[in-house]
């Protein structure tokens, strides 16, 4: 009976929070507003216990949804794509020097200052002993001024819009995945996570569904589409997590991380300008789309931007896309490594 007032008291409060992260127009409601609304909750000293296997389960689903983004086609940038992730493993260990110069532990450094998605990574840095308010707290503002550096320098090379350019989605459209398949395809993403589990593979729940998924998606010529209703009740879950896991004695510490997020978005910025330099030098590419594909900010967003802005949505989506995947395989053995 706890355990099911705990429950639904959980959801609850994530969703006041991300309700009032929508009124406020915070950025990424779904994720920062319940994980405002568990710190506003630890000041007063409230502290609730989640259960233990609401974790596994949106690890699991949110691999599924990373699973779905996987088909896109690669044609014609494998060179880049290369570059690419050598940049992006670079960048993160340029990260964890920089950030544990600045006083923070090598854990909590590795997974704030990982360019990924900042749901994905964060539910990921959970199962290790970072502190998930540093975490949070470097990797929203990572992805709030990148947002904003790189949409601002890609607005100065935008191209007018016509309609085949608003019509061309960035999202592939092919057969629907039935509700028969949907079940197979979620009993192998189990199995995968399981098997995976067992030979000791870190972050499996979240790695195994998202392989699973990824190769039915590509062979089977399956739609990418996401329902975006599934998307923020997972967003709802990890910032509920993530709020939930977050300490007042660390919120309390909150200035001395001043100078490690601006070291941070120094370094993230600075490189992801350099990158996109080079794409401009390596490829033909215009530059709204060269800056679009290096921006280390939320994947759906920039997408969105670059859509607007006229850039190629595709090749910004396969880099989007890209980014996320290369950091969620590598994150875990490289902190295990490190």
């Amino acid at each position: 009976m706890a355990g099911m007032i705990h429950f639904i008291l959980f959801w609850g409060f994530s969703y006041l929070g991300y309700q009032a992260g929508r009124r406020l127009k915070v950025p990424a409601p779904a994720i920062l507003g319940p994980i405002i609304c568990f710190m506003l909750l630890a000041l007063l000293g409230i502290k609730l216990s989640v259960p233990s296997w609401q974790k596994p389960v949106l690890s699991v689903v949110t691999g599924i949804l990373l699973g779905i983004r996987t088909n896109h086609s690669l044609k014609g940038v494998y060179w880049q794509i290369i570059v690419y992730g050598v940049w992006l493993v670079a960048l993160t260990l340029a990260g964890v020097f920089v950030l544990t110069k600045a006083g923070i532990d090598k854990e909590t450094a590795f997974f704030a200052a990982t360019p990924g998605g900042m749901a994905e990574i964060t539910l990921m840095s959970l199962n290790y002993h970072s502190d998930p308010f540093v975490t949070v707290l470097l990797q929203s503002s990572r992805m709030l001024i990148s947002m904003a550096v790189f949409s601002f320098l890609a607005s100065k090379y935008q191209k007018p819009v016509n309609e085949a350019n608003v019509q061309k989605q960035p999202e592939n459209a092919g057969k629907t995945i039935s509700i028969p398949m949907w079940g197979i395809l979620c009993i192998l993403s189990l199995i995968a996570a399981v098997a995976l589990k067992q030979i000791h593979v870190p972050v499996p729940y979240l790695l195994g569904p998202m392989a699973v998924i990824g190769a039915a998606v590509r062979m089977g010529g399956f739609s990418s589409r996401i329902d975006k209703r599934i998307q923020n009740l997972v967003q709802l879950g990890i910032g509920g997590l993530t709020g939930a896991s977050i300490t007042r004695e660390s919120m309390i510490g909150l200035p001395r991380y001043i100078i490690p997020v601006i070291l941070l978005n120094v370094l993230v910025i600075g490189s992801g300008l350099l990158m996109s330099r080079i794409f401009m030098k390596i490829t033909n590419w215009d530059k709204a789309t060269c800056i679009l594909s290096c921006c280390p900010a939320g994947l759906s967003p920039t997408i969105m931007v670059a859509m607007e802005y006229g850039a190629n949505a595709n090749i910004v989506t396969i880099f989007q896309v890209l980014r996320m995947v290369t950091v969620l395989i590598a994150t875990p053995f490289l902190v295990e490594w490190i």
